[in-house]
This record gives structure tokens, sequence and C-alpha cells, in this order.
């Protein structure tokens, strides 16, 4: 397995509800690339090209309308597909964004098509074949496991490269499998691509790990933990107050600025955040609340927290996707960053992100974002129990009311974040992946 010149691609999926997952790809194929490896980078379904430093090549494995119906449409994808994509990128994610189902549908067809037919998906596994061979790839990422099987087909077809697969979000592959009535044949294809890698599979989270094992039967020696990382910016600088007022100018009063980070779907729990608010403000607790992110399943649920705040009374700053500058002011400038989710999250991009840049964060004690807030004996944030907004607002309340709390907390953050740093989880894939660091991280392995 050892290869003098590793050339590493990466099979990701552009489109739907894994924005973390899209990243954690981009940062790991960007910090290859700056080591020298040479470093492919194949989309499915949709791009975002400028993500991805200069000379990595990006070719298209497949546009998202290949999966419009049942059965996979080469017209579709190559003909349909490429006209839509002379739109420009903004239109065709906020149209299909708009349209409610319509990701979800996507995905369940690109199931099926993996899963249940006797090979998976052909005429794709044939493409990815051709793109192997050109690039002359010898390590083949694959953003999910659940699209492994893919990676499996190609390597039958005689192409000489091994595969690492990578389990996150990967239970939103395995329900759908389970709503088509495929979970069978999903979870002994899976178990087929899984055996078919050279090493174990890799699980974001240790929480995480005992749900594949538990919810897909895969053993425990089959899968490696390696952490998601995130870049830890200059400490000495912060970014300026101004960028806040620019994009948000209704915000009032930064000393209660609350954030919430992320996409502005059901399983988010954005409506806990609201009840929790509500209750700190019957109490006399004041919030500047600023709700930030995108949808990838409609527009619905979005609007219903608009709705419910309304309702509510509370007045809240709500938005779409913001830049990563605003971003990181509002991490560095709040006095916290909810994460609410009612979802058993593997990991916690947002939450380590926030801490990267100071600010204490407020998390479910249910599944792998609780382990990105303590390194050690550091803790950069608070727990509250899952789907009680009233726990919520009891541990949102110490945040606010407790300054010597905040404070060492805030001390904390980044010592905490530093332990996922970006360049510590580039180095666990090479080690796991039996590759030696350069010595030189500029020089050509």
């Amino acid at each position: 397995l050892m290869n003098p010149k590793p050339v590493f691609a990466f099979v990701t999926i552009g489109s739907g509800s894994y924005l973390g997952s899209t990243m954690r790809d981009v940062t790991l194929a960007n910090l290859l690339h700056r080591r020298g490896f040479k470093v492919m980078f194949y989309w499915m379904l949709e791009w975002k090209r400028d993500l991805l430093d200069p000379g990595i090549t990006q070719r298209l494995l497949c546009h998202g309308t290949r999966y419009q119906f049942v059965q996979p449409s080469g017209f579709l994808d190559n003909v349909i597909g490429t006209l839509l994509f002379l739109l420009p990128l903004q239109w065709r994610v906020a149209t299909a964004q708009s349209i409610n189902g319509y990701t979800d549908r996507l995905f369940r067809n690109l199931v099926r098509a993996i899963h249940e037919a006797p090979r998976p998906d052909p005429p794709l596994t044939r493409r990815l074949q051709r793109f192997l061979s050109r690039d002359g790839v010898s390590h083949l990422m694959m953003s999910f496991a659940s699209i492994g099987p893919l990676a499996l087909a190609a390597r039958k077809g005689g192409n000489a490269f091994e595969y690492l697969l990578t389990f996150q979000g990967d239970e939103e592959f395995a329900e759908c499998a389970r709503r088509a009535g495929l979970l069978e044949q999903y979870q002994s294809r899976l178990a087929d691509a899984i055996a078919g890698s050279a090493w174990p599979a890799v699980v974001i989270s240790h929480d995480y790990q005992l749900r594949i094992e538990q919810d897909m039967g895969v053993p425990a020696t089959r899968l490696q933990v390696i952490y998601n990382g995130v870049h830890n910016p200059d400490a000495t600088s912060k970014p300026d107050i101004a960028i806040l007022r620019q994009a948000f100018p209704e915000l009032a009063d930064t000393s209660t600025l609350v954030s919430y980070v992320g996409r502005q779907e059901p399983e988010k729990g954005l409506d806990l955040l609201l009840y929790a608010a509500k209750l700190l403000e019957s109490q006399g607790v004041a919030i500047q609340l600023v709700v930030c992110g995108s949808t990838a399943k409609g527009s619905s649920y979005k609007k219903i927290i608009a709705d419910l705040a309304r309702h509510l009374r509370l007045p809240i700053i709500q938005t779409g996707p913001i830049s990563a500058e605003v971003r990181n002011a509002l991490y560095a400038h709040s006095r916290c960053v909810v994460c609410p989710s009612v979802n058993r999250e593997p990991f916690g991009l947002v939450a380590t992100e926030a801490m990267a840049y100071g600010a204490p964060v407020l998390v479910p004690e249910y599944g792998g974002i609780a382990e990105v807030i303590r390194a050690g004996d550091q803790v950069g944030g608070l727990t509250f129990k899952t789907w009680d907004s009233g726990h919520l607002a009891r541990q949102l309340g110490r945040l606010l009311r407790d300054d010597a709390l905040h404070a060492e907390l805030a001390a904390n953050a980044r010592r905490v974040a530093a332990a996922f740093t970006d360049e510590k989880m580039a180095d666990r894939i090479l080690a796991h992946l039996d590759i030696p660091l350069p010595t030189n991280p500029l020089a050509t392995p």
C-alpha cells in the first residue's frame, strides 16, 4: 500500500444537507495539495469550484438531474444538466432549496441507483473509472461510506487504486434505503465496500462510531475515529465589529449577542432555541438572537421559525447563508454560539469553529457534538439536556449572567479548538493510510 508518489482523488456530494462534509473534504484536499500531493476532486450532483485551491483538478462526476427519476437518466445528466449548469450557481442552489422535498428525492434515487441494481449505476461507474485512469489516482477518498460501492465497482473494472471510506452523515443514506425498502441490500453492499477497502473506514467521533456499529452492523475493527478539523485563526487578531454592523444594520447590542450558524432545518432544533430565549426574556434577560444559514430541504421550516419568532414577539435577526468574513466576525463577537440540534450530531463543526474564535458554545449532551467541547481537562462550553428547552434556557442563562463562568469558558475555548485543527486531521489521515508525512510540507512527496 505504500506509494512513493500518492495521487489523491475525492468523490464528494456538493448538494443537500452535507455542507459540513463538503467543507471537511475541501479542507483536507486543500491541505494535501499544499503539502505537495497531487489532488483531484470529483463532484456529484453540484459543485462549488471556488472552495478549492488553484492547481487542484476538478471534474463533475454527475449532475443532480441524473437522479430526477427512479432510473438514472444519462440524457438528463449529460444534456439537461449541462445546460442548467450554464446558469449561476447561486440561482441553481436557491431554486433547489425553494422546492420542498426536491433534494430528498434526489438522494432516494441516488441510493436506489447504487444499492438496488445488480451493479452500482454502471454508466457512472465507467465514468469514474475513466477519471481515475486519466488522473493516475492511487488513493480514492469517498466522502461517504454509502457511496463506497461505486469505488469497489470501479476497482473491479481493472483500475489499480485503493480507496478510503468515511462515515459522516451516512445515517441519512440509510434512512433513504429504509424508506425505499432497500435496507437489507444497502447494508449488504455497504459491508462489501467496507471489506474491500485496505483500511478501516473513518468515523468522525466516538459516539458516531457506536452509532455506526449499532445501527449499521459495522464491526468496530473496521472503523477508525479521526475527528474533523477546522482552521484556527491567529489569536492576536479579531474581526472588526463593523463587519457585523454592516451585515446586520438592525444589530442593537453585542453584549447579549447569541448566535446560531447552520442549516435551518427541523432536526437543528431552532424552535427549542426560540422557546429558551422567550423563557429568559420572561425572567428579564434580553437576548439579541442572530440566526444564519441555508436550507437544503425547502424553505418551509425557515418560514416556520420566522412565524414562531413573530408569535413569541422575539426580535430575532434571521438571514440566509453568510460569508466566511461575517461568520467569523459573528463567532468572535457573540457572547455564545448555540447548537440546539435535536439530531444525534456526528460532529460539531460550527461549535469547533466558534471556539476557535474564543466563543463559548452551548450544545446538546447527545451525540458526537458533545465530544468537541472538551480537550483533556479544558472545557469550552456547556451542554444541555437534549430536546429540553427549559434546560437549554437555564444553561444559556448561566452563560449570560455568570461573567466568571463565561470568562473561564472563553479562555478555554481556543485551547479546546486547538485539539481539532485541520492540520491534525490531515496528519491523522495520512498516518491512517501509512503515508509518511513530508519533512517539508511544500515539497513534493
